[in-house]
């Protein structure tokens, strides 16, 4: 998966995301996956702003089925998974700490319309006062249109309970337009997702610096085999 990024401030990124690794189904409920490490770009009208590299690595995912029903039953599904991150980012993308990730993620079905959402955190296992823990919240509305186009509302929310930005928090709303596994061959597939993200809450004016930009373009790409 390769996620574009371009923001306000003339900053464009280019995220290589190893997270969509080797998935291995090791139960009746459980799965292990093990990810490729991601890799970073950054280009910006200042120079000293623009920087390239491998990202911390979220080097395995082991994922819990809690809940779930058929498409022609309930169409729901409620998940909980555990994430670890090493720092083996270059010098400007580590945090120079290992993650943990616990997450809990479900999805509600209706037709062509549903909802998919998660709740979780982001614990650093050192430098806890310097990096700062995160509570992470996502919520995405989707609705089908003619096989292909998935027309989408996603918002989301992060809360910095320590750290440098202790008591602050930040919510982006993203509209996005999905094109879902166009054929390229018997067994590969390709999806493309175009939005736009704006910073909601707070002000972006505001003292200390939060949220982190104030509107991007991000298109997303995806081969699916």
């Amino acid at each position: 998966e390769t996620e574009f990024q371009r923001s306000g401030n003339d900053t464009d990124t280019i995220d290589v995301d190893g997270g969509k690794g080797l998935d291995l189904i090791v139960g009746n409920t459980e799965e292990l996956q093990i990810a490729l490490p991601p890799y970073y770009v950054r280009t910006a009208a200042s120079q000293k702003n623009a920087l390239e590299g491998w990202n911390d690595w979220p080097v395995a995912r082991f994922k819990q089925r809690l809940l779930s029903s058929p498409a022609d039953q309930g169409n729901y599904i409620v998940s909980a998974w555990l994430q670890v991150g090493l720092p083996i980012g270059s010098s400007k993308l580590t945090n120079h700490a290992v993650t943990l990730s616990p997450t809990l993620g479900f999805g509600k079905g209706w037709g062509p319309f549903d909802i998919q959402g998660t709740i979780g955190g982001q614990i650093p296992t050192a430098y806890e006062g310097k990096i700062g823990e995160q509570i992470l919240g996502n919520l995405a509305f989707q609705y089908n249109v003619l096989h292909y186009f998935w027309p989408q509302a996603e918002v989301n929310w992060t809360y910095y309970p320590n750290g440098p930005r202790a008591g602050l928090s930040q919510v982006f709303l993203t509209p996005s337009l999905g094109i879902a596994r166009i054929k390229l061959s018997r067994d590969l597939k390709f999806t493309v997702v175009v939005g736009y993200q704006v910073a909601v809450a707070p002000d972006y004016r505001a003292k200390p610096l939060t949220p982190a930009y104030d509107r991007a373009w991000i298109i997303s790409t995806r081969l699916n085999f």
